[in-house]
């Protein structure tokens, strides 16, 4: 439903576009609009069409969720309740989170490539969590952007160990302890060659 559902304006909307990776914890996305406009994209969009359909157990994916979405309204309750916990708890440990109005969280770092990529390195192994990254030349050099991504499945518990993660891997990048020391590679990772 997004932006144009949230002001009421849906029937004055002509083209609806929407992606299915945040709501829907997927990959993909659709194009609504006027017949004459759909049919002009199919045409002039040909190649598109058929190099980036979806994977079949995706589409049977997307429409499970989309029902789960209409069935279950408790479950964006569930979600703004964790989102709010999370960007307000961020907020008042001094973590810069910037505007956002959806859940979808940024948190913004001082650091270079190498302390975002063992920073996440660190949060995933150490912390058990995943969270992207965004770094130059998508942004300025010497910033890092952490983008977490609340669900109605998350649990207030789990935004309290999050914000001690952060806390904690904040702590060591302040100090240079990602500049400084590499993060080393189990003896497990890596390619193996067969």
């Amino acid at each position: 439903r997004g932006t144009a559902a949230h002001f009421d304006v849906v029937d004055g909307v002509d083209v609806l576009f929407n992606t299915f990776a945040k709501s829907m914890a997927g990959i993909g996305a659709f194009v609504c609009g006027p017949r004459w406009l759909i049919n002009l994209l199919r045409y002039n969009m040909r190649s598109q069409l058929y190099a980036k359909s979806l994977p079949m157990p995706m589409v049977i994916g997307a429409l499970k969720r989309l029902d789960l979405i209409r069935k279950h309204p408790e479950y964006q309750e569930k979600l703004w309740e964790i989102t709010r916990a999370l960007q307000g708890g961020l907020k008042e440990n001094g973590f810069e989170i910037g505007v956002t109005q959806s859940p979808v969280t940024p948190v913004y770092m001082k650091g270079g490539i190498p302390e975002a990529t063992n920073l996440i390195v660190d949060l995933r192994e150490k912390h058990n969590l995943f969270c992207s990254v965004v770094v130059y030349p998508v942004i300025p050099k010497g910033e890092i952007i952490l983008r977490l991504i609340p669900t109605a499945a998350h649990t207030l518990d789990d935004v309290k160990f999050t914000i001690e993660a952060f806390k904690a891997i904040r702590n060591k990048l302040e100090s240079g302890f990602y500049r400084d020391k590499p993060m080393p590679m189990k003896a497990d990772e890596g390619f193996s060659v067969r």
